[in-house]
């Protein structure tokens, strides 16, 4: 209801079913500068920021070569 259509509101929140949250394998951070840092060293950690549209959110997304998968625009794709 909040976004208007479930399209529109999946490239904000993710189901029960998709959510990486769910499974333990994705964190949402907050405070100053607590995001600049995972973005500049996170991957190290086995972090990577997924969404361009959320600096907040990281999910466990290295590759084997310990790099980060290219931003996707938002959570619809």
């Amino acid at each position: 209801r909040q976004y208007g259509s479930v399209d529109v509101a999946q490239q904000f929140v993710a189901s029960p079913d998709a959510s990486k949250h769910v499974l333990g394998e994705a964190v949402d951070v907050t405070g100053v500068g607590a995001s600049d840092w995972l973005i500049r060293n996170g991957a190290q950690f086995g972090l990577c920021q997924i969404y361009a549209n959320e600096n907040w959110h990281f999910e466990i997304a290295v590759d084997d070569n310990g790099r980060c998968p290219a931003l996707r625009p938002n959570a619809a794709g």
